[in-house]
C-alpha cells in the first residue's frame, strides 16, 4: 500500500472507531483489521496517526482519539453517496491525494 492508502485506510478506522466517543490506538487497530483484514503495524498506526493531527483531522486527548469536525466534514464526504467501507476508503484517499498535491 502508499503512504496515502494507509493514512485513508486508518483515517477510516478512527472514524468508526470514534463514532460514538473517543477511543485509544488499540480501537483504531482493531477496527483497521476489521476494514483490511491486516493489523496495522505501530510504524503505520503512528505516521498516519502523525500526519492526520498535522492536516487537523483527528485531536488526541491523553490516550485517545477523536475526529474533529474538519474530520468529521471528511467522513462525511467520502460516505456521502456509499456504505461501502471499500468505496468510502476509496472516497477518503482519493481526497487526501488533494491534501498532498498543496
Amino acid at each position: 500500500m502508499t503512504e496515502i492508502q494507509t493514512t485513508s485506510w486508518i483515517f477510516l478506522a478512527a472514524a468508526l472507531a470514534t463514532s460514538t466517543k473517543p477511543t485509544n490506538i488499540n480501537g483504531i487497530s482493531a477496527v483497521a483489521d476489521g476494514i483490511n483484514h491486516a493489523i496495522p503495524t505501530q510504524k503505520e498506526l503512528q505516521t498516519s496517526i502523525t500526519w492526520l493531527i498535522k492536516q487537523g483531522f483527528i485531536l488526541k486527548h491523553g490516550k485517545n482519539y477523536e475526529l474533529t469536525f474538519n474530520g468529521k466534514i471528511e467522513y462525511e464526504k467520502a460516505s456521502k453517496n456509499t456504505q461501502i467501507l471499500m468505496l468510502i476508503w476509496k472516497n477518503i484517499e482519493i481526497n487526501f491525494n488533494l491534501f498532498e498535491e498543496n
